[in-house]
C-alpha cells in the first residue's frame, strides 16, 4: 500500500463545500480545482493508494481523510507522524517554505501547473528528496529538454470530466464569443477587448460574453468602478468596450465567477476565446469550451498545443494580429464551425477523462514508490514551439561527458 499525503492550498476559499468537482469548477483557481478533481478520483484507487488531503482553509474536500491544519508546518509534521510516505505539493512555494520542507524525510512530488523560477529550477535540481516534478502537458515538459532537471519530469495531463451530453451545442447556435480567464493583465484579455469593436463592425450581431473576474486569484484585490477587475486593469480594457459617453456596449456581458452554469453559456457560444497570448501551461478552460462543442481560439504557443488541435478543434494564430480575423471568420462561416465543434467535443470528452489520465498517476506514484527512475521522452511535434529543437539538441550534447557542465537555456536567459 501506497502511503500519499497531498498538500491542499486554497487561500481564498474557506467554509465551502469543495466535494464534487466532477459537476464542474466551484469557483477556485484552476491549480486548486485539478487537486480536487486528483482527490476525488484515487477515491477508485483505495486498494493501492492510501491517501490523505491536509489543508490550511477549512473545506469540505472530496477526499475521505481529510485534516485541517494551522500551518504548511504542521501538515508537514502531521504526514510524517501519519505515516506517509510521499507528498504531493504544487510548485512556485516560496523559499522558506521549500527550505522548510527540505527538513521532513519525505518524498516530494511537484505538481507544476506554472512554469518554474530559474530558483526553483535550481532548488528542485538539487534537493534529492524531490522524487518526481510532474508536467501538466507535453510541450510544457519538452520547455525544460535543454535542462539536467528533466531527469526528474515526467508528463501526466490534466483530467477533465466533460459536462452533461445535453450541453454540447447543436447546429444553430447564437453569435456568442465567450472569453474565460481571470481578468489580470498575465491573461490577456484587454487583447480580445482591444479588437471587439472591429470584430461588431463585421459581425454587428456578435456578442461578447466574459466569464471571470479580478478576484478569482486574490478574494481581497481592490476592484475597480465597474467591480470587473482591479482599478488600473479596468481603466486599460474597458474604453475598448464602452461607447463615447462610457458606457458598457450593448453587445457585451460580463457574467463574473460561474461554476457549473457556464456550460449554458457555453452550450450557446459560436467560438471561444482563451488567453490570447497563450502564456497557459496547458489551459483547462480551452478543454471545457470543446466539450461543449465550441471551437477554441487562441495564440499557437505553450499549452494550447495540447488542449486545442489547430484546424481541426479550433485555430491557433502566430500573430496577435489575426486575432480579430479568425473569430470573424468562424462566426461567419458556419460550416467550419460545425466541424470544428463537433471534432472539438470529440476531443475534450475522450482524451481528458479521469479514467485515461489516473492510471498515470498511478504508474508515478508506484515508480516513486519503488524507486524507479524517470524515462526520457524525446519530443516529435511542435518543433518551433519555444525553440524546442534547439533545446532537443542542448539535451543530447548534456549526453556527452565533457559537456555535462554546459549552462542550460534558462540559465543563459537568466543571465
Amino acid at each position: 500500500m501506497i502511503k500519499l499525503a497531498i498538500l491542499f492550498q486554497e487561500d481564498e476559499m474557506e467554509h465551502k463545500d469543495l466535494s464534487h468537482p466532477e459537476s464542474g469548477n466551484p469557483g477556485v483557481g484552476g491549480t486548486a480545482f485539478c487537486f480536487l478533481l486528483l482527490m476525488k478520483y484515487l477515491n477508485d484507487y483505495g486498494d493501492q493508494i492510501d491517501y490523505t488531503a491536509y489543508q490550511i482553509k477549512e473545506n469540505i474536500l472530496p477526499a475521505k481523510k481529510a485534516e485541517k491544519v494551522a500551518s504548511i508546518r504542521e501538515a508537514l509534521e502531521q504526514a510524517v507522524s501519519d505515516g506517509n510516505e510521499m507528498i504531493l505539493i504544487r510548485n512556485h512555494q516560496t523559499k522558506e517554505v521549500y527550505d522548510l520542507m527540505a527538513d521532513y524525510p519525505l518524498k516530494f512530488i511537484v505538481w507544476m501547473h506554472n512554469k518554474l523560477t530559474i530558483e526553483e529550477i535550481r532548488l528542485l535540481d538539487r534537493w534529492e528528496a524531490v522524487s518526481r516534478i510532474i508536467c501538466v502537458g507535453r510541450e510544457m515538459y519538452d520547455y525544460y529538454l535543454d535542462d539536467h532537471i528533466i531527469r526528474k519530469m515526467d508528463v501526466i495531463r490534466n483530467m477533465f470530466v466533460p459536462p452533461k451530453g445535453e450541453m454540447i451545442r447543436g447546429d444553430q447556435y447564437p453569435l456568442y464569443v465567450t472569453y474565460t480567464g481571470s481578468l489580470t493583465y498575465d491573461k490577456n484579455f484587454h487583447l480580445l477587448a482591444a479588437v471587439w469593436k472591429e470584430i461588431i463592425r463585421q459581425v454587428p450581431d456578435a456578442q461578447l460574453h466574459v466569464i471571470g473576474s479580478g478576484r478569482l486569484y486574490d478574494q481581497n484585490s481592490a476592484m475597480g468602478a465597474m467591480g470587473i477587475a482591479d482599478k488600473e486593469y479596468e481603466e486599460l480594457f474597458l474604453p475598448h468596450l464602452c461607447d463615447q459617453e462610457g458606457k458598457l456596449l450593448p453587445s457585451v456581458i460580463f457574467h463574473g465567477i460561474m461554476g457549473e452554469e457556464k456550460y449554458e453559456v457555453y452550450r450557446q457560444s459560436a467560438v471561444g476565446v482563451v488567453n490570447p497570448m497563450a502564456t497557459e501551461t496547458f489551459c483547462l478552460s480551452a478543454i471545457e469550451k470543446g466539450a461543449c462543442g465550441m471551437p477554441v481560439v487562441s495564440r499557437r504557443k505553450n499549452g494550447l498545443l495540447d488542449t486545442v488541435q489547430d484546424g481541426k478543434t479550433g485555430i491557433l494564430y502566430k500573430d496577435i494580429k489575426q486575432l480579430a480575423p479568425v473569430i470573424v471568420d468562424l462566426l461567419v462561416d458556419q460550416e467550419k464551425n460545425i466541424r470544428m465543434g463537433q471534432a472539438a467535443a470529440a476531443f475534450a470528452r475522450t482524451e481528458f477523462l479521469p479514467e485515461k489520465i489516473l492510471p498515470e498517476w498511478i504508474r508515478v506514484l508506484t515508480e516513486v514508490h519503488t524507486g524507479k527512475p524517470v524515462r526520457y521522452r524525446k519530443p516529435t511535434a511542435n518543433l518551433d514551439n519555444n525553440g524546442k529543437w534547439i533545446r532537443r539538441i542542448w539535451h543530447g550534447l548534456h549526453s556527452v561527458p565533457f559537456l555535462k557542465g554546459l549552462p542550460s537555456i534558462h540559465d543563459i536567459q537568466k543571465k
